[in-house]
């Protein structure tokens, strides 16, 4: 791997959705489990109150009303419909940062493929395998340069409808994030589906994270001790379906319409931008290894790759925070994986 160092972990990971710390008689620790997003949200937080997780959960579902294509008359539903919206500052900065990473991905990392989620039926609970025909029309309506910015207004042509799903859970962590802030709480865990959001310290400790290991989600392979930070997963495994011994899975490659298909089965990205973490998690899953390390210096993120052969590649500045059970190797351009 060129440009960063990088950890091979000879048996598995994906990530993530748990804090692994132990009660030491904290004070003040108080947690919930809620739903929203499409996901079932988790809080734990310490020196807050019931007031801090109820601010934290509005603030997520408020969010949620403004990006989710699903909900009627929310922004995002709007200019799906209407083709032209002037947007509130945060979906303004979110399609904004997804046009920019587009750019920088050269369409592999595409908030315009809805059209295609839709058709593939990963929207809903009974996805299935569509016609070569109909993949190639939705691909017509595809392409985010069908995606216009013009001052504060944004456009959209050539029949394309956006999706903000691969930013959404992410972002939602850093608006709860915020409200822990304002209310000068010393710690809190807050998760929502794939993404962590983690702030301060529990006992002037950092936070423990647990590794979800993708090839039995029951377990985990090993821990992330941090503070102060965002982390989302991407993930075949977490949607497919099986057909004719073929598995097809919700990542799908914006310029095929079909699913990725290269030798990941997980990505795991962590920086200090919660809406950025999960749409880099996305954009490298569908990127893969070699060609996602340069963005990742651009964006100060360190990444955690899994492979289907259950290798585990984690960059070097994850190294000092990974705990595991099993060896690892240090991989670096003068000791290369392959």
């Amino acid at each position: 791997m060129k440009k960063r160092a990088l950890i091979c972990i000879a048996f598995l990971l994906a990530l993530l959705v748990c804090s692994c710390a132990l009660d030491n008689g904290e004070n003040s620790k108080k947690s919930s489990t809620s739903f929203a997003m499409g996901a079932v949200v988790t809080q734990t937080v310490y020196g807050g109150d019931e007031e801090i997780l109820n601010d934290a959960i509005k603030a997520i579902k408020a969010l949620d009303m403004e990006i989710s294509y699903r909900k009627d008359n929310s922004q995002l539903a709007d200019l799906n419909k209407d083709k032209t919206l002037t947007p509130s500052e945060k979906v303004f900065e979110l399609i904004s940062q997804s046009v920019k990473l587009s750019e920088e991905t050269r369409g592999k990392y595409d908030i315009t493929v809805l059209k295609l989620v839709k058709l593939w039926g990963f929207d809903g609970d009974s996805p299935s395998l569509p016609s070569e025909e109909d993949i190639n029309k939705a691909l017509e309506n595809t392409g985010y340069e069908n995606i216009k910015i013009e001052g504060k207004t944004v456009s959209l042509t050539g029949g394309v409808e956006i999706d903000l799903s691969a930013a959404g859970k992410g972002e939602a962590c850093e608006v709860a994030v915020n409200e822990y802030k304002k209310a000068g709480i010393s710690g809190a865990v807050v998760t929502v589906g794939g993404s962590v959001g983690v702030y301060g310290s529990k006992n002037g400790e950092k936070f423990t994270i647990g590794i979800r290991n993708p090839f039995d989600t029951a377990s985990l392979i090993g821990k992330i001790k941090t503070t102060d930070t965002f982390i989302s997963t991407s993930g075949s495994y977490e949607k497919n379906f099986e057909k004719d011994g073929m598995v097809y899975h919700h990542l799908l490659d914006p310029d095929t319409g079909y699913p990725v298909f290269n030798n990941l089965i997980s990505v795991t990205v962590v920086c200090d931008d919660g809406g950025l973490s999960d749409m880099l998690a996305s954009a490298f899953f569908c990127m893969g290894i070699d060609n996602s390390i340069p963005l990742l210096e651009e964006y100060s993120a360190e990444v955690v790759f899994i492979t289907t052969d259950k290798q585990i590649y984690i960059t070097k500045g994850l190294a000092d925070s990974f705990e595991s059970t099993n060896k690892y190797t240090v991989i670096t351009d003068e000791n290369p994986a392959d």
